[in-house]
């Protein structure tokens, strides 16, 4: 999957104070959303992509789920955080549907997506070494590694006006307060 484009959704309007806590999803449960919900790949297959057993992956699948529904019900902020994860350097893309993925653990002769046999390896421009564990261990630059995409967002960012300032360290992006229309951030890189 890669590092999530968007990290942080926050409801339109005016919320209020008090449902400003967010929600966290991790980024093994963002992309057991991403396999089964938006590819709409058996859970079989997509517990396979994801190198863990079906009954875990169905575990971490209705975790994110019934968060995602909380946030809507609700009216919460979702933030997208670290989790349990490998990232590997090779990854497959499909040359049909556009689809890609990785396990480092088993080679595909076909897209698990649409069936394709016309898939290719390329290395991940990013480089990102080998981890698993906590979020991020093994990445961050305290523990040796080139801190890519890993650790706290670089600047915080307005989702109603797009206004962005500097994420100042060890302070939440979500306890500011945008000074152009009184909304609060959401981390981003």
């Amino acid at each position: 999957m890669g590092k999530p484009r968007f990290r942080c959704f926050k409801p339109e309007g005016g919320v209020d104070p008090e449902k400003l806590e967010p929600i966290e999803i991790t980024l093994e449960e963002l992309e057991a959303l991403r396999l089964k919900d938006y590819h709409k790949i058996q859970q079989k297959n997509a517990a396979e992509i994801m190198d863990i057993s079906q009954p875990t992956f169905n575990r971490i699948l209705n975790s994110a789920r019934g968060k995602v529904a909380r946030s809507l019900v609700e009216g919460k902020i979702i933030q997208i955080t670290g989790g349990n994860y490998i990232m590997g350097a090779i990854k497959y893309k499909c040359g049909k549907c556009g689809f890609e993925w990785q396990n480092p653990k088993k080679e595909y002769q076909e897209c698990p997506d649409c069936g394709s046999s016309d898939i290719k390896l390329f290395e991940d421009e990013e480089k990102i070494p080998e981890t698993i564990g906590q979020p991020g261990l093994g990445r961050r630059k305290s523990y040796g590694g080139d801190g890519i995409g890993a650790g706290p967002p670089r600047v915080c960012k307005c989702t109603s006006c797009g206004y962005e300032t500097k994420k100042v360290r060890a302070v939440p992006c979500r306890t500011s307060k945008c000074p152009e229309c009184g909304a609060p951030l959401c981390g981003a890189d």
